[in-house]
């Protein structure tokens, strides 16, 4: 269904509407912005069979609680926030179908930082320079150009076709969180910047992500690395989504979807796009160790995850036949299979080939 399906109870610690960002306005200081996590925004699309770049709602760290006002399908993706529905655990990765007055909790964070919350047809809302990614520091963007607030409506788009509850996608799983998680990233531009003790430092030892990150940078604490003159500061040039800084407190800061568009501190590295969704999972305290490879060996890595991209299938669960009797006449019905992900009390039948959503209740 289109339209308002979604109604903001508690919004957490910062719950914005971000897509893909948008692109070819940094020469007007306007930065990309968009997901911090890419690769699981594009899995989410993927299940609900949007577009890769339709909009979801990012929702950092947990505390949100929405209640739906229409029938829809949905799906969660990223991070394990201890999503429930109607109190009930949910999985991510995983079509779920919601009735009117069907609430969804995000509690806290099992794994990982960020989810993102996932409407057919993408979450809609006004376009600014052809994105309806959030940027805060600009005020454009999503609802206002602000996070979520209580009381927000959101509204879906057009589904491209019918959901199945229980539906997956048969895509590789990312592997288990390491600690510290290793980031691959590409020395340069200013590494020369630095002294070879610099250089050692930021690959040798492991650095830990702070509190005091955002969606512009994520700070790390840990050992001083070094420049050359002891001098932190160079001519602002361009920065990009993973250029690691290092300001006048020899601490690196990776900039990440919201940072500015220049920079007058020294970039001692880029972090490879394949590691960019390491860093958007990052929850403060996480231990952190830098590996150099070349730039050849970036690209090669983005184009094997672009083939995994291309091979995604579905997986949808079977229809278990039996018989269902409506006003005394019987009728042949499917449910689907995978029952432990489908909501108790609620779930899909296909009858006489339409598929309904059949919520049961008990009386006493």
């Amino acid at each position: 269904m289109s339209g308002k399906v979604l109604r903001v109870e508690t919004p957490g610690l910062m719950s914005t509407i971000q897509d893909q960002g948008r692109f070819g306005y940094q020469r007007y200081g306007i930065s990309t912005s968009g997901a911090s996590d890419q690769r699981v925004l594009r899995l989410g699309n993927l299940l609900l069979r949007n577009d890769v770049g339709d909009a979801a709602v990012e929702i950092t760290f947990g505390g949100f609680a929405a209640v739906f006002t229409a029938a829809t399908a949905f799906a969660i993706s990223g991070a394990d926030l201890s999503p429930t529905l109607n109190g009930t655990p949910i999985a991510t990765g995983v079509v779920y179908m919601a009735m009117p007055d069907d609430k969804l909790i995000m509690a806290a964070p099992i794994s990982g930082f960020r989810s993102y919350l996932h409407l057919p047809g993408g979450v809609v809302c006004d376009q600014v320079l052809g994105s309806a990614a959030t940027y805060q520091p600009a005020h454009i963007g999503g609802i206002d150009g602000r996070a979520l607030i209580a009381g927000d409506e959101l509204v879906a788009g057009e589904p491209s076709r019918a959901m199945t509850a229980g539906t997956t996608l048969d895509f590789p799983s990312a592997p288990p969180a390491q600690t510290p998680q290793p980031v691959r990233v590409i020395l340069g531009p200013q590494d020369d910047h630095f002294t070879a003790g610099g250089i050692r430092t930021f690959l040798d030892e492991i650095f830990i992500v702070t509190d005091r990150s955002n969606r512009q940078g994520v700070r790390l604490d840990g050992p001083e690395i070094e420049t050359e003159n002891d001098s932190y500061d160079i001519v602002s040039d361009a920065v990009v989504t993973g250029s690691i800084q290092i300001p006048g407190d020899r601490k690196p800061i990776i900039l990440m979807s919201d940072r500015q568009t220049t920079g007058g501190y020294p970039k001692i590295a880029v972090v490879a796009m394949v590691d960019l969704p390491h860093i958007g999972q990052a929850a403060p305290g996480t231990q952190i160790q830098f590996v150099a490879i070349s730039r050849e060996e970036a690209v090669g890595l983005l184009r094997e995850e672009a083939a995994g991209f291309s091979k995604v299938s579905f997986i949808v669960p079977e229809l278990r036949e039996f018989g269902l009797a409506v006003e005394s006449e019987t009728h042949h019905v499917g449910v689907p299979g995978h029952g432990e992900e489908q909501q108790p009390n609620r779930f899909q039948i296909e009858l006489d080939g339409d598929r309904h959503t059949v919520s049961i209740k008990n009386i006493e």
